[in-house]
């Protein structure tokens, strides 16, 4: 089915966001975070510190260009435990990952997250609410799965989602961490699938 177009109203929302994080990632770059305050954010962009709040809660999260994770509903129904199920996880959180980081120059962002580790720790809650989200797409996935449903013996079906969202997200971390990772690529399917291989060798090693 193909997307709808959207609307005026919409596309100019998005163009305005956009204009605000540009103009907050830049001043954050070039002068400094301390010196980037909403005020001077929203003189940059053109508009008013209200409407920069009606886009963005705090100055961090437009210098990041950071949104409310969003789970897609058809993505979340083809979780199932028939194969790999690890592996349909860890794709499902970079997708919800994804949507939280809608910041274009991600080189940029790299590089402001290590001038300023509160930056990081501003991300990390929002990727927080996003493995929130994938970990109630699995436990629905495994409470339709009678292999599954029951959880791992002495364990609920809630805390077995829990601890597989969490090992779900090692291969992801470690390809984005890994010397040959190029954000502006990204982690797609070919570039998490040698970081799978491993993990799965590693579980029949161990």
């Amino acid at each position: 089915m193909p997307e709808a177009t959207p609307t005026l109203r919409e596309r100019k929302k998005a163009e305005t966001w956009t204009t605000i994080h540009e103009a907050a990632a830049s001043l954050a770059q070039q002068r400094g975070l301390e010196h980037a305050t909403v005020e001077v954010i929203a003189e940059s962009a053109g508009v008013s510190p209200r409407t920069f709040f009606n886009y963005f809660p705090t100055k961090e999260d437009a210098v990041l260009g950071l949104r409310e994770p969003v789970l897609d509903p058809d993505e979340a129904a083809k979780l199932t435990g028939a194969a790999d199920l690890l592996g349909q996880v860890t794709l499902l959180l970079v997708s919800v990952a994804r949507s939280a980081l809608g910041g274009t120059d991600t080189r940029r962002r790299r590089e402001l997250l290590q001038r300023y580790p509160n930056l990081y720790r501003r991300q990390m809650e929002y990727m927080a609410k996003g493995e929130a989200l994938v970990c109630e797409a699995v436990i629905a996935a495994l409470a339709d799965d009678p292999s599954w449903s029951g959880g791992a013996e002495g364990f609920s079906a809630e805390e077995t989602a829990r601890m597989l969202v969490m090992l779900a997200a090692v291969p992801a971390k470690f390809k984005a961490t890994s010397s040959d990772f190029d954000p502006v690529i990204g982690l797609g399917p070919a570039e998490l699938a040698p970081s799978l291989a491993l993990f799965h060798f590693l579980q029949r090693k161990l």
